[in-house]
């Protein structure tokens, strides 16, 4: 009980001595910095929206996105005023299921969003040849992905949404961007005025970081999560209520933070340890590698589909344990409370719903260690027999 490991977090550091003109992934990108990842999004459909040659009525022009997701692509779907349809994955993948996914097209269709889950690329030249057949914009949700030093960048989007909250790769426990070469769209993009930086923001900051650092520790974690109106691990639907800037500071922080981040050399070491142990258990779905990533392709957590029957039971002995196992999203998005008004009467979505009960998720950043994955492997030998 008084040790936990968190199914993912990387420390914080405050440093403004490197620039955004050091961060390669930035370099051919247009950007514009936001106050979150949802945020970003949102804005994101309103240049969508502002640049289509169509008019339509507020909630009439749809976009296309996975059935099971974040909530928070709902969120800002509705801020900007767009239809949200669901469409289903394919088996067995974190994919948008590509028939489903043709079939969804309208005439009120102007965007896909596809989502790059747990770090794993989506179909990205597929999806290229959808959206340029049908003339919508192809929108990149990288919020669980950023390039690690060793990459070349993968992107693939018009337009690239990036989230810096708790939790993500690069993370400066808020924040988000998007990223584009067209300037068609970049032009659209709602700016705001970013909030002067003072002395209290930084001090705000730091004290925050510091906090943020020490409490991800697994010796310390454990009282997090016992504390339930952090709603730690919980999937909730919450309301985008305005676009901001970024905060000055964070942007100041950020170049730091990709580069601590790219600099981890043990990420593709961890990843092939964990590939390796999953390949002796022959039940199990190694989802990165059914996938075809890239060993250095950098993972935000490390996903594996077990059988239904089992999945809970493993999650509890692995809780247990201490480890940062997690089931992410419990359901697709039309389940979740607050968005039964995504509901289509008749239609469902049977392979997001498979996944989703045959879900978990590793850790892959630096407290996971070479321990901790035996363990892993013999809880799930265990559970097997």
């Amino acid at each position: 009980m008084f040790y936990q490991l968190p199914p993912v977090g990387s420390p914080i550091v405050v440093d403004s001595s490197t620039k955004l003109t050091d961060v390669a992934a930035f370099l051919s990108y247009q950007t514009q910095f936001y106050a979150s990842g949802t945020a970003a999004l949102a804005a994101a459909l309103l240049a969508v929206l502002a640049k289509s040659q169509k008019s339509f009525k507020s909630g009439q022009a749809e976009i296309l996105l996975p059935a099971y997701g974040c909530p928070d692509l709902i969120s800002a779907a509705v801020f900007a005023g767009v239809k949200p349809v669901l469409v289903d994955l394919e088996a067995e993948r974190p994919w948008l299921d590509l028939p489903s996914l043709v079939s969804a097209i309208s005439d009120n269709t102007i965007a896909i969003v596809a989502v790059d889950l747990f770090g794993i690329s989506e179909r990205w030249t597929q999806l290229r040849a959808l959206a340029d057949q049908h003339q919508l914009v192809l929108i990149e949700d990288s919020a669980q992905y950023f390039p690690g030093g060793d990459e070349q960048v993968a992107w693939q989007g018009d337009m690239v949404v990036l989230s810096f909250g708790r939790g993500k790769p690069v993370s400066l426990l808020g924040g988000g961007a998007v990223l584009t070469k067209k300037e068609a769209l970049y032009k659209h993009l709602p700016t705001r005025p970013a909030v002067p930086e003072s002395w209290q923001q930084h001090v705000l900051f730091s004290l925050k970081s510091s906090l943020y650092n020490v409490m991800i520790a697994p010796r310390l974690y454990w009282i997090l999560k016992a504390l339930p109106f952090l709603h730690l691990g919980e999937t909730r639907y919450h309301p985008l209520h305005s676009i901001d800037a970024m905060e000055s500071i964070r942007t100041r922080m950020l170049a730091g933070n990709i580069i601590r981040y790219q600099n981890d050399a043990g990420a593709v070491v961890r990843h092939e340890r964990i590939s390796s142990m999953l390949d002796t258990l022959n039940t199990i779905n190694n989802l990165p590698k059914a996938c075809g990533s890239q060993v250095n392709h950098r993972l935000l957590r490390y996903p594996l589909l077990v059988e239904a029957e089992f999945r809970d039971t493993a999650y509890r002995r692995f809780y247990r344990a201490g480890f940062g196992v997690s089931v992410l999203y419990p359901t697709d998005l039309v389940k979740i409370a607050g968005l039964e008004f995504l509901a289509v009467q008749g239609q469902r979505f049977p392979n997001a719903e498979a996944f989703a009960v045959r879900l978990l998720t590793l850790p892959t950043y630096a407290d996971f260690s070479e321990k901790d994955i035996k363990k892993i492997n013999t809880i799930l030998r265990d559970i097997k027999h």
